[in-house]
């Protein structure tokens, strides 16, 4: 075994060359273009010396002899076969002969895996069929176009280019492993005459890298590349390419991106803009502009497996939430294209943590989100349909920190107050509506002083410890008798599912209510029917509940 290499700087990475005394006893073929030599070397221009540049380098070496050829013609195009490693006797005699024709160094070869400023005329890897070797040439010329390193032809642009290339590798899985040997030989010792080329190159890299996958053989050498390039501060490009190699990862987690960019998003990432300003609404109808990368997706940490974002199309009858792997940008671009009007939502769909109280953000989101189902009654319990002595003292309370959570200064009136009472509440008969005023009047001294944020704070904190506090509420029929047909609520919570009457909100024994629902353990179980136009949603959060809690056990 031999080892030679080349002295390393930050510009000119080394190039590392093993020769196996067997592949001197018989022919070698290295790739049909360039990246057979970055397999041979393993990440050739990306690595420096050391013990595992060897490995990488050994270990693809020995493993795909039989998958490449190449040629390097005079003309330095690509193209037929070349049997690289010859025996050292006959390589030794031509030598002595003065044959140049057979005089064959590295150095020729490794310049193979660098830039180029000429299309090449074969495909980098061996594909399958002469179809796939034109595409591949197309692609590369794409490349090159997009970069500027020749010229755009009539009615071609940069959004067309990478059109070109993802529909391409979208249709013929065998061309992503090559596009990305084509985008690392041209973004590797890049010497182009055009200033901003190797910078295109990159940002058309992580465009790439956010919609395919490459294969397990090239995977390696692929993140090697890119990690080297990313982690190097030295490098000029070390940025975009620390982006290309979030995209690649996520990509391999959640399957990459599934519509082609929208023509806005090619040109910002173009200009160095990597996210796109989106609207999002929170619970009671404010927006924020949050930007959103190409990459992003729905999911996110444990806590926030709380949380859901609901995409709004106008006449839509039914909404479900966008699943956790799901790309925004891929739904809000489809959307776009068919010109709907739609609305990103986001807000909590399952209650399972404690409230966070020391965020503003989470207490804005979570109070807007409950202050409607409070004031239309749903946590209320009222057995007998009157109210216990502490729901009362909570209700006025409540009504006062209301007042001042909408930053009003001056003493609740009676008409102000009816406002901010549940509406259950206005007809009990145990409290007359003077009763009410006087209850929330006396309770703004404790409240006008705090802060609309505290305000706020303070009606979670004591709606929190209320039993129906953190249901998701859903309006169904019981059908369990043809004849008496009546409406009920169905809460779910963290606790279970329960079925509520409609105005007391005690809960009902008789559970038969279009959603089949088994209830029991494993040795006796029953079914139970729900008639709801909501049973998507209901069957969904008590999957969600139920996975949460799987997993904290586990």
């Amino acid at each position: 075994m031999m080892w030679s290499t080349k002295h390393a700087t930050a510009e000119k990475p080394c190039v590392c060359v093993f020769v196996s005394e067997k592949l001197k006893q018989r022919e070698f073929y290295p790739s049909k273009g360039s990246f057979g030599v970055v397999e041979m070397f393993g990440t050739v221009g990306s690595l420096r010396m050391g013990k595992p540049k060897r490995d990488i380098a050994t270990g693809s070496f020995f493993r795909n002899l039989h998958r490449f050829e190449m040629l390097k013609a005079a003309d330095g195009s690509i193209s037929g076969s070349l049997k690289v490693i010859e025996s050292k006797g006959k390589k030794n005699k031509d030598k002595k002969k003065g044959n140049k024709e057979n005089d064959w160094t590295w150095k020729e070869q490794v310049s193979l895996v660098k830039f180029s400023p000429l299309p090449i005329e074969q495909s980098l890897l061996r594909l399958e069929s002469n179809e796939l070797n034109d595409l591949s040439i197309e692609c590369f010329l794409a490349v090159m176009r997009y970069m500027g390193d020749i010229p755009m032809v009539a009615e071609v642009t940069e959004v067309k280019c990478v059109y070109t290339i993802l529909m391409h590798c979208h249709k013929h899985e065998s061309l992503r492993d090559e596009v990305y040997c084509q985008l690392m030989k041209q973004t590797t010792n890049n010497k182009s005459t055009k200033p901003d080329s190797c910078q295109r190159g990159w940002r058309l890299f992580s465009i790439v890298a956010a919609y395919f996958v490459c294969s397990d053989i090239l995977k390696p050498y692929l993140f090697k590349y890119l990690e080297t390039a990313a982690y190097d501060k030295r490098r000029a490009y070390h940025g975009t390419a620390t982006v290309c190699l979030q995209n690649l990862r996520k990509t391999f987690k959640y399957g990459g991106r599934k519509n082609v960019p929208s023509v806005e998003e090619i040109t910002a990432i173009s200009a160095g803009r990597n996210s796109k300003r989106q609207i999002y609404r929170l619970p009671g109808g404010t927006e924020r502009v949050i930007n959103t990368k190409s990459t992003t997706v729905v999911q996110s940490g444990h806590e926030m497996e709380e949380f859901s974002l609901y995409c709004i199309v106008e006449g839509d009858t039914f909404t479900m939430p966008l699943a956790r792997e799901e790309y925004i940008l891929d739904v809000t671009t489809e959307l776009h294209k068919n010109q709907q009007v739609f609305y990103l939502i986001f807000c909590r769909s399952v209650w399972h943590f404690p409230l966070r109280l020391d965020s503003p953000l989470y207490i804005e989101v979570v109070f807007n989100q409950i202050a409607p189902d409070y004031l239309e009654g749903l946590l209320l319990v009222m057995p007998g349909e009157q109210l216990e002595q502490d729901a009362i003292y909570d209700i006025a309370k409540i009504a006062a920190l209301l007042h001042r959570a909408a930053d009003m200064t001056h003493l609740p009136t009676m008409k102000e107050t009816k406002f901010l009472l549940p509406k259950p509440a206005l007809t009990v008969r145990d409290v007359k509506p003077a009763q009410w005023v006087n209850m929330v009047q006396s309770n703004w001294h404790d409240v006008e002083t705090l802060q609309t944020i505290q305000a706020k704070a303070q009606v979670l904190d004591i709606l929190c410890k209320w039993p129906l506090f953190g249901s998701s509420f859903f309006a169904v029929k019981r059908v369990s008798d043809p004849k008496e047909r009546s409406d009920h609520i169905l809460a779910l919570n963290r606790h279970g599912v329960h079925f509520i009457d409609l105005v007391t909100h005690v809960k009902s024994e008789d559970g038969t209510l279009f959603l089949d629902m088994k209830c029991g353990n494993l040795m006796q179980q029953r079914i139970t029917r729900l008639q709801t136009d909501q049973a998507h949603e209901i069957s969904r959060l008590i999957r969600q509940y139920i996975t949460m809690e799987q997993r904290l056990r586990s």
